[in-house]
């Protein structure tokens, strides 16, 4: 039998909408991190220069993951685990360090260390969100 398309809205929603809608803000920010992740990689593989399309899709998905980390963390302090709300903080502390570190980056300062620093909190920032995403729909 196949479903309607409103109970499968409706099995989407309830999923989503657990422990103050954290996983749809996480699947959000997921997203959002794949598109900072291409835009990144375009510019880093093809060598191509720091104007254009590239560089303005990294900057502006790299300010809608600061944005939605906000969100996500106070959705997660809107609940009531703590466990909850100290895996979002690492999150917060992982994409804030990446941004910063690719802010200092792209700003003229090209020491490798903050190129270093924007990788591993990219990294960082991909696993705590999955791990956030998943955490908060099974509980």
């Amino acid at each position: 039998m196949s479903k309607s398309v409103m109970e499968i809205y409706d099995q989407v929603n309830s999923v989503m909408s657990k422990n103050e809608y954290v996983p749809a803000i996480a699947a959000l920010e997921l997203i959002s991190l794949l598109i900072t992740y291409v835009a990144g990689m375009g510019i880093a593989v093809y060598k191509l220069p720091l104007l254009g399309v590239p560089i303005t899709a990294h900057i502006y998905a790299a300010a809608a993951d600061v944005v939605l980390v906000i969100f996500l963390y106070g959705a997660a302090a809107r609940s009531s685990r703590l466990a909850l709300k100290v895996i979002s903080l690492i999150d917060a502390l992982c994409i804030i360090g990446a941004a910063f570190s690719g802010l200092f980056y792209f700003g003229g300062f090209s020491f490798p260390i903050y190129a270093l620093g924007m990788g591993t909190g990219f990294v960082l920032g991909v696993a705590v969100t999955s791990f956030l995403l998943f955490y908060s729909v099974r509980r």
